[in-house]
């Protein structure tokens, strides 16, 4: 008998069989086949950046296109459409109105359609004795400026004036009116201040008497200055119950002498 064939069998001579051709084209392939998309996404985002630019690009053109285009309309409107007339409407004593036209025509800001009313009104009632003032529009070059003067019965305070209806206004770097009777009290109190001393006034001339100041106190008390020197102090309370009293027996002023006393009821 022959010496059979033995083979000897060891983990370290074991070797993995070579991959065939085939397997490595297949690997290949599929490597290639991922390539693929990355570079599709690459290019897809790449392009959707550059439309967003574009869009943002064209997005500011409109707006300097929009910005530039108008301003070139309003200084057309201007030029087509300028106000070439103000008419002043209304009782003006202290104000004259080549004052308030010269006012109006000084805030002109555009053309007939575009100038801002509103800034002109603040203007015109930064204006001393001015109380309301409004405008409007009258096609096709016009402004028309009506205004309210405040008219003022007495002086109020040592910078002030008061009106019939009690309204105090401070008219800036202006001087009140000497002539006018000088009425003293807290600004809130002013349409009672003015209707007493309305009231008053017009009785006490009956008699003679020019109510030349009128005073009201922090306690409400009420004292009336005559031009003849006379004071006449009334009180807080039943005031014009005093006063009905001080008329009944006070004489005509013709009947007395010139220089009167000062008189407290």
């Amino acid at each position: 008998m022959g010496t059979p064939d033995v083979f000897l069998y060891h983990p370290s001579v074991i070797h993995q069989p070579r991959p065939s051709r085939a397997s490595q084209e297949v690997k290949a392939d599929g490597a290639a086949a991922d390539a693929g998309p990355r570079w599709g996404r690459f290019w897809a985002e790449l392009f959707r950046r550059a439309l967003a630019l574009g869009r943002w690009l064209i997005a500011l053109s409109l707006v300097a296109g929009a910005f530039v285009g108008g301003k070139r309309l309003l200084d057309l409107e201007a030029e087509l459409l300028p106000v070439r007339m103000v008419t002043v409407e209304g009782e003006v004593h202290r104000l004259s109105s080549e004052h308030l036209q010269r006012t109006v025509t000084e805030h002109l800001d555009g053309g007939f359609l575009t100038l801002d009313l509103k800034r002109i009104q603040r203007a015109v009632d930064d204006l001393p004795w001015v109380r309301t003032a409004t405008l409007h529009r009258v096609w096709p070059d016009r402004i028309v400026l009506k205004v309210e003067e405040y008219r003022p019965i007495a002086r109020w305070g040592s910078d002030g004036l008061v009106t019939a209806e009690g309204e105090v206004f401070r008219p800036k770097g202006e001087t009140s009116p000497p002539s006018l009777a000088r009425l003293t009290a807290d600004d809130a109190h002013g349409p009672a201040v003015a209707a007493n001393y309305l009231k008053w006034r017009d009785r006490l001339a009956g008699l003679g008497l020019n109510l030349a100041g009128l005073d009201r106190d922090a306690r409400g008390a009420w004292t009336l200055h005559m031009n003849q020197g006379l004071d006449l102090e009334l009180g807080a309370t039943r005031v014009d119950e005093r006063l009905e009293r001080f008329l009944r027996t006070w004489p005509r002023s013709e009947e007395h002498p010139s220089a009167l006393p000062s008189h407290r009821e």
